[in-house]
């Protein structure tokens, strides 16, 4: 069987302006005179589904029948019941992680001080480089620049590339 919250991209929980607002959108994004008379009939049936899904879930009494069929039971009570069992999982989680960072806080400083000791190093091993290599290092961070910038123009200005990277 279709979802058809799936098919409008929307939440179980939607109210109708929703609904109305993800048809709306979704059809003007798929309607098939606005795809190449190739895509045209892939096109087509995605509207089709689209506007099927529109009119069982906009209609009240259709979206009741169609929820109780797919098993999605909206009362009050049963959403209530839910958050409350929700409520007292994450009350339990939180309780659980409280302990376990109870534990941990020794460990912490132990972590925090090999990490400083390691930076430490780090930085000691830069200070005591030769000006040969330090020239050296200057200018492979030159050129990596330089190159990621040269990729960063190529992808803009080819469309093909610019559509995948900055959609």
């Amino acid at each position: 069987m279709k979802n058809y919250y799936e098919i409008l991209e929307v939440n179980e929980n939607a109210s109708l302006e929703i609904i109305e607002k993800a048809y709306r959108i979704l059809a003007k994004k798929y309607h098939p005179d606005r795809w190449p008379s190739d895509k045209a009939y892939w096109a087509e049936d995605r509207f089709k589904e689209i506007t099927e899904a529109y009119q069982i879930l906009s209609n009240p009494q259709l979206r009741k029948e169609y929820d109780m069929k797919i098993g999605i039971n909206n009362s009050f009570e049963d959403k209530f019941n839910a958050l409350y069992k929700e409520h007292e999982n994450l009350k339990m989680e939180m309780n659980s992680m409280k302990i376990r960072n109870k534990s941990n806080t020794n460990n912490s400083q132990g972590y925090f001080k090999r990490y400083t000791s390691v930076i430490k190093s780090l930085i000691h091993d830069e200070t005591h480089k030769s000006s040969e290599e330090r020239s050296r290092d200057l200018k492979a961070l030159i050129l990596t620049i330089i190159i990621v910038a040269f990729l960063i123009f190529i992808a803009w200005k080819v469309p093909f590339l610019h559509n995948l990277i900055f959609p």
